[in-house]
Formats: structure tokens, C-alpha cells, sequence
């Protein structure tokens, strides 16, 4: 019944408020007052823009700045899976420059949501990240995804870029990159992690819980099977598969802060008004992301409230990958760092720096955390503290641990 929904208002609404946007300048010269006008007409770009269907953001990377010098980049697909693909931003001339895998969150939104992460990234390192697909649009003859083929997808991606590799992960892929990254050192295999950037993610919610992980824990796995999980309709290419929906998971971010995301479309409606275009272009790149969501495989989603957020398997020592019990305790060789929000309210401080007890057997000197004060969740990896203050120091820690595990 949701997809039919959303079909609906797609064939229906959707024409209806593209028209009166496009009319909107007409309702400037209907009134004597033209601030009357402005008002009608910054109201009805107001509703098209939140109501339309917006496809897959671009990443619009075209080129960076290395040590003064203009460098083109192109996008470079090192490998294509059912369910994510390895994207290199490749840049035009040959560096000697260390490799960064950044891993994207499957949480609704697209993976160019980090895009300035990438950005910011790119003049220092060669940087890839995992570019995670729609489930909707995923054949069934593709089979499921689920956590543990999640954390199968990252050492494939890891063994494909080779030893000396750094990985961060943004949010909610902090546990398969430490399941990961546990593997990986328990093999001594050449192309585990030089270094994990844990960022702003739920390792172990037990520390401090917030109304995401209340929420996770309120009801039952029945309950959330019964009413979060869709079959995809005939008209897209993942037909029959069963989803959590990307519009539910938008709506239970966007209902954390009703208040701030009104007093945003206020501002803008203000704006417009105004015709501040500088202002008004930035609240609608933003929104144009933020409102773009992609759908979940329901193993995937089922087994993350599960394991992550109900049962805590990882910080536990409970979590299996393949029948092996995935052990923190075998990483000594790859660095850690830790980096949170004072203000999150997504994945609470202590929720990342969970780790550093957890990986018990790395080298104190192979250990770093930051606190970045007055941002939340999205202030982690995005936006001008994200830019001036953390990615510096995760630059720095990369390039003192830059260097290929060897084991004895």
C-alpha cells in the first residue's frame, strides 16, 4: 500500500505542484503588492520541491586541488556487486598519495549524502567509497543482502585496493568495519586496514542511548517486520523483493527535529521573499539530497535492529561472519581512531569511543580520539568544523600509521 501511495501522489500531485511552481513568478504580477505575490509563489516552490521525485544524486566531483595545482577527477568503478559498487575518484595525474576506502552508511540516503567528505579528502588522498545501490532496483535473481554479506563486500573491497589501505566509516557501518577489520587481523591477511576511522556510529549503544536506540528496542522483530517491510512493485527491476522503504526511514529522521527542519522551510520561504539566492541555493542543495532516499534489503534491516541495536553482538563477542566468531581482540595490527559529536543525537558520544575498549590489544601509540564541539550527527562528516577541524586531524593520524601491515 506505500508504494501505491507514493505512485499516486507521483502521477498525480507531483504534475499538479511542478505547474504552479513553474507559474510561481505569474502570482509576483497578480497582486498590487508584490510582496503578497512573492509570498504565494515562494509557498508553492515550497511544496513542489518537498514533494518531488528526485533521482540519485550525482556526486559532481570533477575536479580537486593538489598543493596548489587544479587536478581533474573522474569517477572509476573498481568493482560492480548486486548490491554496492567500489568507486574510485581517479584523479588525472599519477600521485603517490595514501588510499582511503570510505564507507558509506546504508541508512535511507544515498552515498553522494558524502560528498563533502570525499571532497575534503581528495587533495591528500586516494580516495574510493562504497556506493551503495537501491535494493528496490536489485533483481531478486540477485538474491539478499544481509550484515554478513555487508562485511564480506568490505574485505573485497579492501583485498581489490590493496595493502596499506585506510578505511572510515560514517556512522552506521562502524560495526561491520570493526567486524571487518577483526577478520582481516585474525588471518593476518596483507590487506587488513592500515587504520579505522570510527565515526559518529553505534558501536555499542549500550554506553549512551538515545531515542534512535529506544526506539530499535521498544518493539519486537515480529513488530518491525510486520510494519516497516514492503514488496516492491512490478514497475521497478527489484519486483517482489522485500524492502524497508527509504521514505519511512526520512520520516523517522525528519520527526527527531520537526521543529528545525519547519524553522529551515521557514527561513527559506523568507528567503525567497527576499530573493536571496545565495541562501535560498543552499538550502535547496541540501534538501535536495536530504529528501532523496533509497531502500533497504529486509534481511539487512531485520538483522541491523537485531544484531546492532537489540543485541549488541559485536561489542558482546557474540557476532559470527561465515560460522567464525568475529574477535576484537585479534586486532593488533591496524591503528584506531575514534571521532564524535558533542551534539549527536543519532549515535550519542561514547557510542564510537566504545572501541577503544573493546580493541583491547592495540598499541595505546596506534590509538586517537576527537570531540568536536557544537556539531551533531551530520557536522561529523560534513560542512566547515567537519572541513577546518576533524579532517585534518584524520588526515594526520592516516599519515602517521601510512604505511602496509606485515605479519611475522
Amino acid at each position: 500500500m506505500l508504494y501505491q501511495l507514493y505512485n499516486l501522489k507521483k502521477t498525480f500531485l507531483h504534475p499538479i505542484l511542478r505547474f504552479f511552481q513553474k507559474q510561481a513568478p505569474i502570482f509576483e504580477n497578480t497582486f498590487k503588492d508584490p510582496l503578497i505575490g512573492r509570498n504565494i509563489a515562494g509557498l508553492c516552490d515550497i511544496l513542489a520541491r518537498v514533494n518531488h521525485d528526485i533521482k540519485k544524486p550525482d556526486y559532481r566531483i570533477n575536479e580537486t586541488i593538489v598543493n596548489g595545482e587544479t587536478v581533474p577527477v573522474e569517477e572509476e568503478v573498481i568493482l560492480d556487486y548486486p548490491f554496492a559498487k567500489l568507486l574510485h575518484f581517479k584523479k588525472a595525474k599519477k600521485l603517490n598519495q595514501p588510499k582511503v576506502l570510505i564507507v558509506a552508511p546504508i541508512s535511507g540516503h544515498y552515498a553522494s549524502l558524502l560528498r563533502d567528505t570525499v571532497r575534503t579528502m581528495l587533495p591528500d588522498m586516494d580516495t574510493y567509497i562504497t556506493d551503495w545501490k537501491n535494493a528496490r532496483d536489485v533483481p531478486l535473481s540477485d538474491g539478499y543482502f544481509s550484515v554478513e554479506l555487508n562485511t564480506g563486500y568490505l574485505i573485497d573491497f579492501l583485498q581489490k585496493i590493496g595493502p596499506g589501505t585506510h578505511m572510515m566509516a560514517v556512522c552506521q557501518p562502524v560495526v561491520q568495519v570493526a567486524a571487518a577489520t577483526s577478520i582481516m587481523n585474525a588471518h593476518k591477511d596483507k590487506c587488513a586496514p592500515a587504520t579505522i576511522t570510527l565515526m559518529g556510529g553505534p558501536l555499542d549503544p549500550r554506553v549512551k542511548k538515545t531515542e534512535v536506540n529506544k526506539l530499535a528496542e521498544r518493539y519486537s522483530l515480529d513488530r518491525f517486520k510486520q510494519t516497516m517491510l514492503y514488496k516492491v512493485p512490478d514497475e521497478y527491476k527489484g519486483a517482489g523483493r522485500l524492502v524497508y522503504p527509504g521514505v519511512l526511514q526520512l520520516t523517522a529522521f525528519i520527526m527527531m527535529n520537526p521543529d528545525k527542519h519547519f524553522m529551515k522551510f521557514v527561513k527559506y520561504h523568507t528567503d525567497y521573499i527576499k530573493n536571496d539566492q545565495a541562501a535560498m541555493k543552499k538550502h535547496n542543495e541540501f534538501y535536495d539530497e536530504y529528501l532523496t532516499v533509497m531502500d533497504m534489503d529486509a534481511p539487512w534491516f531485520v538483522e541491523t535492529i537485531d544484531e546492532v541495536f537489540q543485541r549488541y553482538v559485536f561489542p558482546k563477542g557474540e557476532m559470527l561472519y561465515k560460522g567464525e566468531t568475529v574477535d576484537p581482540l585479534k586486532v593488533t595490527k591496524t591503528a584506531l581512531m575514534t571521532v564524535e559529536g558533542e551534539k549527536d543525537d543519532i549515535s550519542a558520544p561514547g557510542q564510537s569511543y566504545a572501541a577503544h575498549d573493546i580493541f583491547k590489544n592495540i598499541p595505546q601509540n596506534m590509538q586517537e580520539h576527537h570531540l568536536q564541539p557544537g556539531v551533531g550527527h551530520y557536522g561529523v562528516f560534513s560542512g566547515s568544523k567537519w572541513r577546518t577541524f576533524i579532517a585534518p586531524k584524520v588526515k594526520n593520524f592516516m599519515l602517521k600509521h601510512n604505511k602496509p601491515i606485515i605479519w611475522n
